[in-house]
């Protein structure tokens, strides 16, 4: 009977050594296999390391202008406008935020998106995060933006550049940036952005690398708010700003998208203070339908950084920002959250939709302005 199995005593005189050079062949290709494919790593690891040890490509990028260019970036959407020499202050356009932006947002206002980042509070924190940036500076080397949310932030800014580079009639060289108060938008990936545009990044907190505007102090400075009267006077302008009186107010973002609310504790527009912030990116005026108890929701929200703050205070002001505040309802139910703290306090909303991007742009400018006299610098409309 057979037994399917070789019998290697009663095989053929030929059969065995087939066998033998089929296993030898088959080892062989293994090994050439694996030869090859250490020497590819190899050469990956050797390109890699060449390339990280290859000194980073200098953006020798200045500013051009004498005026300044603000963005603002909101949840689904985003504002540029210009703050001339003159005095005037224009908004210049809204550019819509595709879906791809449109759900970073909302995954940047989720507390579970934060992770370490730059400006580090200790050598352990720069440690944990070198892997991170190990990988970001790979993709800056490759030409890349140093993350897919830097990549998406890049398609909005470019937008943003462009439009306002056709309103003023000649290049942008330089902006700056509001955003609201989401929980992992950091300044290093708008820093990145702006560097990947080649656009100049004007800070205004020197002790805060990459830090943002944020939207508050953004939206009151763009209502007049906060600023000396002659920018181009440094002493008489720092002598005023030092006195402009401190009051707390309550900060509003509320679009079609999303809310964002804080207790605000301001005074000239270099200083904010925001304690408690909330983001609710479920809270936007399109979810009211099919929210049967969608605005008290929104006065709760609206309560709680007055009604759950440590410390109670005088709410003197109300700042309104986003496309989405003049809507009838909201004020109403805007009315009834304010209703808790009792008094009067002065609403503040000129041109929410363009305020944020307006207060950026004049800040800008003025920020453009020293840096341009402290450099000796005369933009050609000076000349």
């Amino acid at each position: 009977m057979s037994t399917g199995l070789i019998d290697l005593e009663s095989s053929s005189p030929g059969q065995l050594p087939i066998l033998e050079r089929r296993s030898i062949q088959r080892k062989m290709k293994l090994t050439k296999a694996a030869r090859y494919l250490g020497a590819m790593l190899l050469f990956v690891l050797t390109a890699w390391i060449l390339l990280l040890a290859f000194p980073k490509r200098q953006h020798y990028i200045s500013i051009t202008h004498d005026f300044g260019i603000g963005f603002d970036l909101s949840p689904s959407y985003a504002t540029v406008a210009v703050s001339y020499p003159n005095g005037t202050i224009q908004p210049i356009a809204r550019v819509e935020g595709d879906e791809v932006y449109r759900k970073m947002m909302v995954r940047l206002s989720l507390s579970s998106s934060q992770h370490l980042h730059q400006p580090y509070q200790d050598v352990g924190e720069a440690i944990g995060d070198s892997a991170r940036q190990l990988v970001r500076d790979t993709r800056k080397k490759l030409g890349l933006p140093s993350s897919r949310d830097v990549a998406t932030l890049c398609n909005m800014l470019r937008a943003l550049r462009d439009q306002a580079s056709s309103f003023v009639g000649e290049p942008v060289s330089a902006a700056a940036i509001s955003v609201p108060h989401l929980a992992a938008l950091y300044g290093e990936d708008l820093y990145d952005a702006f560097e990947y545009l080649s656009l100049v990044y004007v800070e205004f907190f020197p002790f805060y690398d990459f830090r943002p505007i944020p939207a508050a102090i953004a939206a009151y400075a763009g209502n007049g708010l906060g600023l000396c009267a002659d920018y181009r006077d440094a002493a008489a302008c720092e002598e005023e700003e030092l006195h402009i009186s401190s009051l707390f107010a309550l900060a509003v973002g509320y679009t079609h998208t999303g809310l964002t609310t804080s207790q605000a504790h301001v005074s000239s527009a270099y200083y904010l203070e925001e304690t408690p912030t909330l983001e609710n990116m479920h809270l936007g005026y399109d979810a009211r339908c099919g929210f049967d108890s969608y605005w008290e929701a929104v006065r709760q929200y609206l309560e709680r950084p007055m009604v759950t703050s440590p410390v109670q205070r005088n709410i003197s002001m109300v700042v309104l920002f986003g496309d989405a505040v003049e809507k009838p309802e909201f004020r109403e139910v805007l009315k009834q959250a304010i209703g808790v703290i009792g008094g009067e306090p002065e609403i503040v909303d000129h041109q929410p939709e363009f305020s944020a991007a307006k207060g950026t742009a004049e800040l800008a400018k003025r920020a453009i302005y020293r840096q341009m006299k402290g450099l000796n610098i005369t933009s050609e409309s000076e000349l």
